[in-house]
């Protein structure tokens, strides 16, 4: 869920209300350009940042919020310690939503009439090895949240846990009418019109042609029939317009990043050399800010690895400041409030 659809708590429930617009992400950019400041970011040792803020907001009502909780024991190589993910999911939604229980902060996003799609990674995620574990802890996560199976469909995923065996398949095809979202129009997914929600599930990537993938990839390029053509200039400024679209944009409720390995570099392809084992799961209601951080943490791991002769340490992604001019979310760090711990240590 963007800023821009930014959620009133009432009760404990999701209730939509838009609370923030379009003008203040451009008027909050201008002033941090203005201000200056120290960049902040997830140190690639697992640290949590430290840096000054470019702007004194006490009462933080300015920032977007990432939640990274780390789990020790989570993951090595491609096994995953799926009592660690439970321990982590629970403690990233109670931080996230400040309820005291893992039912009532799932009803901060989901309702009991919702059909909710369970959006992943596919690309990677057999090399990877670790989205069904994450679909696993969250299904069973939600039906101890009394969420019945055949209210989630999980896409992009190819192995599925035996836990969704009583979702809804995901359907394959297109709609019938092309969408246009400003530079150009496609069609989208016919899944859409399935679904009254999305919870997006992304894994961090490097690209070598867009640079980046995490939140905002994973909510255009596989919802569209003809990806390929928005590839060039780095795909901006499409990815961010895609994402934007009323019929995606208006029904993303949550945002849960699998970090717990990440490719940086040579992706998408998967080369295990170039995988890097953060072991987190990372919360935020801001895909901008969500795909700001993974970019730092990226960068941070490339700064000490060591890569082919002639490889760039650092990544610029283009559709990530036009996401943030069209009011999706944070790309300045400094509007950023990033919180790294483990679960059960902050």
């Amino acid at each position: 869920m963007s800023k821009r659809r930014a959620d009133s708590w009432q009760g404990g429930r999701y209730a939509s209300g838009r609370c923030w617009r379009r003008g203040w992400f451009c008027a909050a950019a201008l002033v941090s350009l203005l201000l200056g400041g120290w960049l902040i970011g997830p140190a690639a040792g697992g640290a949590a940042a430290q840096g000054e803020r470019a702007i004194d907001d006490p009462l933080e009502l300015a920032k977007s919020r990432v939640w990274d909780v780390h789990g020790r024991y989570a993951v090595r190589g491609t096994k995953v310690h799926v009592p660690s993910l439970r321990a982590m999911l629970r403690t990233g939604l109670m931080r996230l939503t400040g309820q005291e229980d893992t039912s009532a902060a799932w009803r901060c996003f989901i309702g009991e009439e919702d059909v909710v799609a369970l959006t992943f990674t596919a690309l990677g995620s057999h090399s990877l090895g670790t989205n069904t574990a994450v679909c696993a802890a969250l299904l069973e996560s939600l039906y101890e949240a009394g969420f019945k199976a055949e209210q989630f469909m999980i896409v992009g995923l190819e192995e599925l846990p035996a836990s969704a065996a009583q979702t809804r398949p995901c359907p394959y095809g297109w709609q019938a009418r092309e969408v246009d979202f400003g530079s150009d129009s496609d069609y989208l997914a016919s899944w859409l019109d399935q679904v009254t929600a999305i919870i997006n599930v992304p894994t961090f990537m490097d690209d070598n042609v867009i640079k980046f993938r995490g939140a905002l990839t994973n909510l255009s390029l596989p919802l569209i029939k003809r990806p390929g053509r928005f590839y060039v200039n780095q795909g901006d400024p499409f990815l961010a317009e895609i994402c934007a679209l009323g019929e995606i944009e208006a029904k993303v409720r949550l945002h849960i990043a699998n970090g717990l390995r990440l490719v940086y570099y040579g992706g998408p392809e998967v080369q295990q050399r170039y995988v890097y084992e953060h072991g987190s799961l990372l919360f935020s209601l801001d895909p901008v800010a969500l795909d700001r951080v993974g970019l730092q943490l990226t960068r941070r791991v490339r700064a000490n690895a060591v890569l082919p002769e002639g490889a760039g340490r650092n990544l610029t992604v283009r559709y990530l400041e036009t996401a943030c001019a069209l009011g999706l979310g944070y790309n300045d760090l400094s509007f950023i409030d990033y919180r790294y711990g483990e679960h059960g240590k902050w």
